[in-house]
């Protein structure tokens, strides 16, 4: 008997030292600094009588608030925990960070700098690339610090062939595949149908031309002329985050004109000077002179806030807008579902037809290559890329996925098509990926001009209010280009 109690105190001796030791070697190999992360990484919950342990992913998110957009999130996180039992999902949307979306962008910021990676799945648009690579001082920091899709399995196949293989979508995050490219959007020409019914206006679905549009906004102000009204013809702010921030309405509108001057993209998506487009500069220009002798722009627009007045159209308070793409169903239908079905969708203007189109694919969120749950971050993401999720957010969003769906390329499933339904399945079917997106003058001016963006919006704003001829309008880029020419800061 004393033999047998002395070996089981051995045995627990043992146990004891093989524990400390591990403890011991978890704590160097963290510094001291990674233990409160392993912490935070298992949890323990209580299930019946005993406890089962859950991986945590903690993960910022994008979409609170834009009407099924959110739902979209939700759901996909809830199917993805159903089918991993032992994963739980703790997000936080970017917009309840302190200082809102800009707090989440510090908060990736910051955990890079620190290496304490307390986000696992960040929030991570093209647009705020940059915003994080000055921060950190790295323009290779999605290299440096995330997981590139590209080597996970089956990525690859989850996604649309011509997102992998043209190059302007490898550019957004500095050639890194950083995730799935759940976000697709177009650039449609928006028309409330309730006012152009009252006005007795016909517009075009699609292949509309300038003299169409040119038409459009002569007969709005017929209308007010001859009925004693003031609404105006095209809606547009001087306040738009998400874009150059001044004019995206005019700014869209003349991108629409300047590119369909080029029957091949490549040369659209050229980031040269060229004499060419100089000359389409200077014609769209023409055409925003002609649009002014209506005066179509409403007014006070400069002082409006886009997210506090996008609801304007829906109010009847203008016809026109392109302020704002695809995207623009969520906005609206999130604030008043039924006035949102006023707003029809539609080809935007062009000189002559062409085989390409306004748009783009975003990937949303990516995966810090250091966290301590990658396996089962990148689980998550992969989830997003599944062909029903796909299919789910065409229905959901109103816009296009660059994720393969089961039953067509365009996402077209619902058995009641709606307008913006129509005009997704539309605009993929004839241009297909043949799309490209830009909020700067890179390859309107050359990417020597990229920073004349703000400047060269605002003429294009002169000119459509009359403020501004054409020819003094294009004069004044050309002293634009020469001055940047000469090192000068404009």
């Amino acid at each position: 008997m004393g033999f047998k109690y002395m070996k089981k105190i051995s045995i627990l001796v043992a146990v004891v030292i093989i524990v400390a030791v591990a403890v011991l070697l978890m704590f160097r190999s963290n510094k001291g600094g990674k233990i409160e992360e392993i912490q935070r990484v298992v949890q323990t919950e209580e299930v019946g009588e005993g406890r089962d342990e859950q991986i945590v992913v903690n993960m910022q998110g994008h979409w609170k608030g834009e009407d099924l957009r959110e739902d979209f999130v939700l759901e996909t996180i809830k199917e993805f925990e159903t089918r991993n039992p032992g994963v739980k999902v703790n997000l936080q949307w970017n917009a309840d960070f302190n200082d809102g979306r800009a707090g989440a962008l510090q908060a990736t910021v910051d955990q890079i700098k620190s290496g304490e990676i307390n986000w696992d799945v960040i929030w991570l648009e093209p647009f705020y690339y940059q915003e994080i690579a000055n921060a950190l001082g790295d323009q290779d920091w999605a290299k440096n610090n995330l997981v590139d899709f590209e080597t996970i399995p089956t990525f690859k196949e989850s996604q649309k062939d011509f997102i992998l293989s043209d190059p302007q979508f490898r550019s957004h995050m500095n050639n890194v595949i950083t995730g799935p490219y759940i976000e697709g959007f177009y650039q449609p020409f928006f028309y409330n149908r309730e006012l152009t019914d009252m006005m007795g206006i016909e517009v075009k679905d699609k292949n509309m031309t300038f003299d169409d549009l040119l038409g459009y906004f002569k007969a709005v102000d017929e209308y007010n002329k001859a009925n004693g009204t003031d609404i105006a013809i095209l809606y547009d702010s001087g306040d738009y985050a998400g874009g150059i921030g001044y004019a995206p309405s005019v700014w869209n509108i003349f991108q629409s004109l300047f590119r369909s001057e080029f029957s091949d993209l490549t040369d659209i998506k050229d980031k040269n000077f060229s004499s060419a487009k100089m000359a389409a500069i200077r014609k769209a220009l023409d055409s925003l002179e002609q649009l002014s002798q209506y005066q179509p722009l409403i007014k006070g627009w400069e002082d409006l806030s886009w997210f506090e007045t996008r609801d304007y159209v829906l109010d009847n308070k203008a016809v026109f807008t392109v302020c704002g793409a695809s995207w623009m169903y969520s906005h609206w239908h999130g604030l008043d579902a039924a006035k949102t079905m006023k707003m029809v969708p539609v080809e935007m203007p062009v000189y002559q037809s062409v085989n390409h189109y306004i748009g783009g694919y975003n990937p949303m969120f990516a995966v810090m290559e250091k966290s301590l749950v990658r396996e089962e971050a990148v689980g998550l993401l992969m989830s997003f890329s599944e062909p029903n999720v796909a299919e789910k957010w065409v229905r959901y969003a109103k816009g296009p996925s660059g994720i393969k769906g089961n039953v067509s390329q365009a996402g077209g499933v619902s058995k009641e098509e709606d307008q913006f339904d129509k005009f997704i399945t539309y605009i993929t079917n004839k241009y297909g990926g043949n799309i490209f997106d830009s909020k700067t003058v890179d390859y309107v001016l050359g990417e020597k001009y990229k920073g004349l963006s703000l400047r060269f919006n605002k003429y294009l704003a002169a000119v459509i209010e009359g403020e501004l001829s054409a020819e003094a309008a294009y004069m004044a880029i050309e002293a634009d280009l020469r001055a940047v020419d000469r090192g000068e800061v404009r």
